[in-house]
């Protein structure tokens, strides 16, 4: 790189607008220093040394956090720190989109891409010219264009950094949306605060377990699945309540959605129990967003007509708002009528019948309700071989039989979870014999 070129990248840093705000990143920023400090005719020596190891430390940084170089920083402010120009883009069809909005972002990531692809030996040569003596060039360390093989995320692509890349990204805001919800599969209420100020925590690495990893329950899945669709379509989806017996899988089920379905758009929010009472606003936040929502409330059970009852009631059907149509309600319950009954109220309320069908409402607002039963002892044996085979444990049925039954007696029962923790068991066995065995 010439002097020429140089300036000419520097006058494009200077004249970025849509995206100008990735200039903010730390690592971003310390690129820019140096390369302005190398673009003057006579810049102090001491100066450059200095920008040279804040630009190492940059680099360092972005290695910690498990990033492969300054691209992918570059690229992950980009696409994931809120900005109006990935705001507008989420907002509106592509046909729509301003003019000069598609220009300048297209600009600004040509820009940044010909920014982080400078070489590192570049940086240490730009700076030599500069001024930099050359004993100390010899003492500084030359940065790794990518720290190993980091795995990265599948809708990310350097290809991005570059005027063409202007398409996909402006796709990618109209598909992921922006801020917290591109950047995070999922989100968990947690109030409103300084460092939470949407009232979301993001979850980067959700629970990773698949659909195509569980047993039995086939049919309940394929309606959840089904329903999840239509809602990633844009089509009318139902509110769905998941009962049963514990340990059957109806709160995984909805989390294996996340695996299968978050690169076509699909988010989950979890809402605690105590946080019923928030539906209301994080139906409103929901509502602006381009993604598609599932919000997920675990293990259903209530004391008479809590707030929190009332809450999700009336965000089920009977509020005076609509549900947003980008957002559906997926519920968890050991318990078919949610709401816990006392046997006084059977013999004390002068208008029983009434009170028992307030009571049982809750679970008829949902459009749909899947059954999730125990498994008898022959299906529960089926889904620990099943386990066993995905994860590649050798074993003796007729060995392995007796421990699998005693297993449920210590356990008091059935279920995919118990099958589940007894896998584990044989598997932490298993390993520990490897490890003697060398």
């Amino acid at each position: 790189m010439d002097n020429r070129e140089l300036w000419t990248l520097l006058t494009d840093v200077e004249c970025m607008t849509a995206l100008r705000h990735v200039q903010d990143n730390p690592a971003i920023a310390a690129m820019i220093r140096l390369l302005r400090l190398c673009g003057m005719d006579h810049a102090d020596p001491n100066e450059l040394r200095e920008a040279y190891i804040e630009v190492y430390r940059a680099w360092l940084s972005i290695a910690a956090k498990g990033r492969g170089g300054f691209a992918r920083e570059a690229l992950e402010t980009a696409l994931f720190d809120e900005s109006p120009a990935a705001t507008l883009c989420a907002s509106l069809d592509p046909d729509k989109l301003p003019y000069s909005l598609v220009s300048s972002m297209a600009h600004d990531l040509d820009t940044l891409g010909k920014l982080t692809a400078i070489e590192p030996a570049m940086c240490l040569l730009l700076c030599q010219r500069a001024g930099m003596m050359g004993e100390t060039a010899a003492r500084l360390p030359v940065w790794e264009p990518r720290l190993g093989a980091d795995a990265l995320d599948p809708r990310m692509d350097t290809s991005m950094l570059s005027r063409e890349g202007v398409r996909i990204v402006t796709a990618f805001f109209r598909k992921h949306g922006s801020g917290l919800f591109a950047r995070c599969p999922g989100c968990t209420w947690v109030g409103v605060s300084d460092r939470y100020p949407l009232g979301l925590r993001g979850i980067r690495e959700p629970d990773p377990i698949r659909l195509e990893d569980m047993v039995l329950y086939e049919r309940e899945r394929g309606v959840l699945v089904d329903n999840t669709k239509r809602l990633l379509a844009g089509k009318q989806a139902c509110n769905i309540l998941l009962y049963g017996d514990k340990g059957t899988g109806k709160s995984a089920t909805v989390k294996a959605l996340l695996s299968s379905m978050w690169l076509d758009g699909l988010r989950i929010v979890e809402v605690p129990l105590a946080h019923l009472t928030n539906l209301p606003t994080i139906f409103s936040i929901l509502r602006e967003q381009p993604g598609k929502f599932i919000v997920f409330v675990d293990d259903l059970a209530f004391n008479d007509s809590c707030p929190e009852y009332t809450a999700l009631k009336t965000v089920l059907e009977g509020g005076l708002e609509a549900r947003p149509s980008n957002v559906v309600v997926y519920a968890t319950s050991n318990r078919r009528n949610i709401v816990r009954q006392r046997f006084s109220e059977r013999q004390d309320d002068v208008n029983e019948r009434d009170t028992m069908e307030e009571k049982f409402s809750l679970a008829d607002r949902f459009d749909l309700r899947l059954t999730f039963q125990a498994p008898s002892q022959d299906e529960y044996f089926t889904i620990v071989r099943a386990l066993l085979d995905a994860r590649g444990i050798e074993y003796d049925w007729e060995t392995l039989l007796p421990r699998a039954r005693a297993w449920t007696v210590s356990h008091n029962g059935c279920s995919p979870r118990i099958a589940r923790q007894f896998v584990d068991l044989i598997d932490g066995e298993t390993a520990k014999g490897e490890d003697e065995a060398e």
